[in-house]
């Protein structure tokens, strides 16, 4: 996926302070999206593992 160049910086930088891999980055920002916007209950989506911030 191609992202503009401020949001790449941002994620490796999220990433890095989450000590997490880029792809677990993803996956936290998107259930905490998803969540917010009331698709995934806060209970949901735990299941791969995905370190959350709760």
């Amino acid at each position: 996926m191609k992202l503009a160049p401020e949001i790449e910086d941002a994620l490796d930088r999220f990433a890095l302070e989450q000590d997490i891999t880029r792809e677990e980055a993803l996956a936290v920002i998107a259930r905490d999206w998803l969540i917010g916007q009331g698709y995934l209950r806060a209970d949901e989506g735990d299941e791969e593992g995905v370190k959350s911030e709760e």
